[in-house]
């Protein structure tokens, strides 16, 4: 019986966890995966011939010794046992599927294979062969049903490994005879290149991509490539080590945690603790109860960790003095390469089960690169070479790309990583090949991407999960901005295309942001008011140059970096772990140097935003910003996952959130109002929801296809809903909204938001759904006193039915007709759930509701929020509007400003008929429209918030009841079209005399009426001006 003694007492505790006995030394004990730590060879496990069956201490992957098997030619090693076999679901409803799960160690390679059998009562019933053309551990997870050769019967009762015609000896270790795993995400490799065939995902295909040959010729190496590399090569490491002295309490902690990992040499062989990749638990889901999908992470024995003290040595062997030092990083160093390569993290391995292993890895990239030396010194560097491009699949850049784009993750996993990998290289043409083929590779992973497919899009967007997405989009542009900077000014540049479109993106980012942050509507899984953007990749950008490559500093993005860095405050006192990290001192530095060169901080963004690929509008002046959020047939509306996001179910149901604070103060969530305890999920601002219970609020988060995993993100069948800008100054944003039938299918709404300068004006129509239990509203405000000035505000504030103010200065009109329905609540305390939590949580909050009443039929709203005024001047505002309702209906809302030179136009369907007295009399389609008058000149904008990804009708499925079906987002075969040309024929009061453009035709004029035809696509606003012909 083994004891806990040899692992250290912290990693012993935590194992415990796992076990039914603390005397164990396994993660798990169950009956599905066999165990050598008893002290003898199982009964269950016979040879023939003259093989020997051992149980070895040297080589253990679960627990501390493995099974060692001394084989002749053809022998075969026989486990008689129930292999627990089960048959996939015949329904499909669950798509999970038996594996059988192995690690083999092997002391010396052999350019042979053994082979796993599979046996019913002595009927061979199927059977997969596994190379051995290594040495360490390997590891494979074969699907009975999808990756072996055979069939598979229940009841299946033995397990035959037949020698190849050589004696050798191999180790076995954590055998699963049966267990039933997510089948998407086993992984093929050099062992096992048959699993999983077919599979597109892109982390999955590491083997394959392997096998891919350069098409850019081989060239000798001039001296301008060498000059190139060397910039290259410094700039890399200045990126990835920053100098700083070596102190004795950082030694200390290496050396603790260098000691947890037990690292020992035994004749010659290196041993330690176990290290897994965090999708290792995975084998355990169906196995245990109170299954934990980061036990490993929780246990420090996820390769994470590890990577990141490797890291941590290879900067304090650099920053070391004492050769004393120097040499004893160098040396557990090498222990650990020595380990973790023996472990399986080397050519060829995928462990299994390796999706979304990038993020674990990203430290191992950098601990090799910054010990390039020391590895070459030790005769490791061309093995250490060929880890990190399996790992990064660097062969992936060698193919001429067939389309723009690439994936959010491998921005964030990969770049860094490929790099390493090529700079690590010794200079030859080879590597001018590899940089040649990454930099045009980045160039058109970096262009706009069609569709809803990852990354960038020409708005300003930035996708993943067919989305736009900043928490997401942080990590990606990290490995975007990073390597942009690397290539530029070498001939390895991106080009302006590239460079621009991440300029675009980013600048984008700080405007939808305010200071730093995202609203809750866009923050995916994790609304939860952490989410913010990262100021040091505006600096690598203005280091950059500009996209023409002409300018060495590119102002726009210093004085983005600039004004982002002047608040020295932190947004939250825990930043989420996929937010990347940034030293103060290297913050610091690239401001000094910025200023030095004479660049300023910007104003704060002023003016509209409308992101068509986000179905997203943002208005700021002063210090504010008001962000909508809508949802379409294209665009989902919340994104949930079994531990994420639990109740954020109307996070885009027509949203508006004002992210404010005092005059000059870092704009958070805290100094706008939001906290997440006490927040009431039903009442997100500007939302028409149903008012549930938390229980039936809570998301119900299936496996619905084998498109995707546990998670859901659910469409409209509607396509209007989005935003238009006229000249980044004002605009308007309206959307059909239609819940998805798995919840309330029948709740509808008309919604408008109409942004005239300082003033939004908010309405609503045609409200209406089924459910008689729970009442309807529309919430206008909801805000936590979140300082003591702020509760003291709310304490002693007084409602007088037509007017509300904020501490902030944000304030709310509502005319008579909207006065009615209006209940304001102030809830000292209010209890709800957090975000991922059904544990209460407590806050104290103020909100302002319209009660639209149980199952309400044309309900309707209107209120105007004035984001920065004062009590006389919302007084003023609320004897005399600045601003007219002209419509309000299924058909259209349209709202014009008091002086006439305004007038936002939401048409819902294409009008019958429209104001006699306005500039526009007719649309031959719904649109959104905004004119605005200037003297004798008319400033026209059309926007089509149809993104057109596809038309005709929604493409749902229907259930025999007739509701919409849930699906997989990724299951639509659309989701990778361009947006196609949606024409718009708008008929204009009086004659006038238009400039044509590509996107804008004049079809017809005459003394009564002018028609102008457009072609919008993208969702995006087009302009036109008109003069009026004399």
């Amino acid at each position: 019986m083994m004891h806990f003694n040899k692992w250290p007492r912290g990693a012993a505790a935590l194992l415990g966890l796992f076990l039914a006995s603390q005397a164990e030394a396994q993660v798990v004990k169950n009956e599905r995966l066999l165990s050598f730590e008893d002290g003898a060879v199982p009964a269950y496990m016979v040879v023939d011939g003259g093989s020997r069956l051992t149980i070895n201490d040297e080589h253990y992957k679960d627990g501390l010794h493995s099974l060692g098997w001394e084989y002749g030619p053809g022998d075969v090693l026989s486990v008689k046992k129930d292999l627990m076999f089960e048959k996939k679901d015949p329904t499909g409803k669950d798509t999970y599927l038996s594996a059988f799960i192995v690690w083999v160690y092997n002391e010396q390679a052999q350019d042979k294979q053994i082979r796993f059998e599979f046996l019913k009562d002595g009927k061979l019933c199927t059977s997969f062969p596994f190379g051995i053309n290594f040495t360490g551990w390997r590891a494979a997870w074969v699907c009975y049903e999808r990756d072996m050769q055979g069939v598979p019967e229940e009841g299946m009762n033995e397990v035959r490994i037949v020698a190849p015609d050589v004696e050798g000896k191999l180790y076995f270790d954590h055998i699963v005879t049966a267990s039933k795993v997510d089948a998407r995400q086993q992984t093929a490799d050099v062992q096992v290149p048959f699993v999983n065939k077919g599979t597109t995902n892109h982390w999955l295909v590491i083997y394959e991509h392997s096998l891919w040959k350069p098409e850019i010729a081989l060239t000798p190496l001039d001296d301008q490539q060498k000059a190139d590399i060397r910039r290259m090569e410094t700039r890399f490491r200045d990126m990835l080590y920053t100098p700083g002295k070596l102190t004795d309490k950082e030694m200390q902690a290496i050396r603790k945690a260098y000691d947890f990992y037990q690292i020992t040499y035994k004749n010659g062989k290196v041993s330690g603790l176990p290290i897994f990749m965090v999708r290792q638990a995975e084998a355990y889901e169906r196995m245990i109860p109170g299954w934990d999908k980061d036990m490993f992470t929780k246990l420090g024995m996820e390769m994470n960790n590890y990577f990141n003290l490797m890291k941590r040595i290879a900067t304090a062997y650099l920053n070391a003095k004492d050769d004393t030092l120097r040499d004893e990083l160098r040396q557990k160093f090498l222990a650990m390469y020595d380990h973790i390569t023996d472990q399986g993290v080397a050519y060829g391995s995928c462990w299994g089960n390796i999706h979304h292993y990038g993020y674990s890895m990203r430290g191992l990239y950098v601990a090799y690169f910054l010990m390039k030396d020391v590895l070459r010194d030790a005769g490791k560097l061309a093995e250490a070479e060929r880890t990190l491009r399996w790992y990064a699949i660097t062969n992936e850049v060698y193919p001429m790309p067939k389309v723009n784009g690439i994936d959010i993750d491998t921005f964030n996993t990969q770049t860094q990583g490929r790099i390493a990998s090529i700079l690590i290289m010794e200079d030859s043409p080879e590597k001018v090949q590899y940089l040649r083929s990454f930099s045009r590779w980045l160039d058109y992973g970096c262009r706009p991407a069609d569709g809803l497919m990852g990354s960038f899009k020409s708005d300003g967007a930035c996708f993943h999960h067919c989305n736009n997405y900043p928490a997401y989009a942080v990590g990606g542009l990290d490995g975007a901005t990073n390597m942009i900077y690397l290539l530029s000014g070498t001939q390895f540049r991106v080009s302006e295309l590239a460079h621009q479109t991440v300029k675009k993106v980013l600048l984008t980012m700080r405007f939808y942001c305010n200071t730093r942050q995202w609203s809750l509507s866009m923050s995916g899984r994790h609304p939860n008011g952490k989410g913010q953007l990262i100021p040091v990749q505006y600096a690598m950008m203005a280091l950059s140059g500009t996209p023409d490559g002409k300018q060495t500093y590119d102002a726009d993005m210093a004085a983005a970096y600039l004004r982002l860095m002047e608040y020295t405050g932190r947004v939250n006192d825990n930043d989420p772990d996929y937010l990347p990290r940034t030293s103060n001192k290297k913050e610091l530095q690239l401001k000094q140097e910025l200023e030095a060169q004479g660049f300023r901080p910007e104003a704060d963004p002023q003016g509209n935003l409308a992101l068509g690929y986000g179905c997203v509008s943002v208005q700021r002046r002063d210090n504010w910003a008001a962000v909508v959020r809508g949802h379409s047939r294209y665009l989902w509306a919340a994104e949930h996952y079994l531990d994420a996001n639990f109740y954020g179910r109307y996070l885009a149901h027509g949203s508006m959130q004002i992210l404010t604070g005092k005059p000059d103060e870092m704009v958070t969530f805290t100094t706008s109002g939001w906290q997440e305890a006490g927040f009431d999920w039903n009442r997100i601002p500007g939302v028409t929801s149903i008012h549930l219970p938390f229980d039936q609020l809570r998301a119900n988060v299936l496996n619905v296809d084998t498109y995707s995993g546990m998670e859901e993100m659910l469409y409209s069948d509607e396509t209007f809903a989005g935003g238009l800008s006229q000249s980044g100054e004002n605009g308007n944003f309206g959307m059909k909204l239609h819940e998805h039938d798995k919840y309330n299918g029948s709740l509808r709404a008309r919604k408008s938001y109409h942004f005239l300068d300082g003033t939004i004006v908010c309405l609503g129509s045609d409200i209406e759904n089924a459910n008689a239990d729970y009442p309807t509203e529309t919430t206008i405000f909801q805000l936590a006193a979140t300082t003591p000035q702020f509760h003291s505000y709310w304490e002693a504030y007084q409602d007088n039915g037509t007017t509300y103010l904020d501490p902030n200065g944000v304030g709310y009109y509502l005319p008579k007709t909207t006065m009615k329905s209006a209940k304001f609540e102030r809830n000292f305390p209010q209890t709800t759930v957090g975000e991922r939590s059904v544990k209460p949580t407590t806050g104290d909050w103020v909100s302002l509701t319209l009660q639209h009443g149980k199952a309400p039929k044309a309900a309707s709203y209107e209120y105007a929020v004035l984001p920065r005024t004062d009590a006389v001047t919302l007084k003023q505002f609320a004897r005399k509007p600045y601003y007219k309702v002209l419509q309000q209906d299924r058909n259209a809302h349209i709202v014009r400003t008091a002086d006439g030179k305004l007038t936002s136009y939401v048409l819902f369907e294409t009008p019958q008929s429209l104001p006699k007295h306005g500039l526009v009399q007719a649309a031959d389609t719904s649109c959104l429209v905004m004119v605005r008058k200037e003297g004798d000149k008319v400033c026209l904008t059309v926007a089509q918030p149809d993104l057109a990804l596809y038309s005709g009708p929604s493409d749902e499925a229907f259930d025999e009841q007739g509701k919409r079906k849930e699906r997989s987002i990724y299951s639509r075969p659309w989701i990778g079209n361009k947006s196609q040309e949606m024409p718009l024929t708008l008929t204009l009061k009086g004659r006038w005399q238009v400039k044509e453009t590509p996107f804008c035709k004049v079809v017809s004029v005459d003394k009564k009426y002018t028609v102008l035809r457009f072609a919008c696509k993208d969702a995006a606003s087009f302009e036109v001006e008109l003069e009026r012909c004399i």
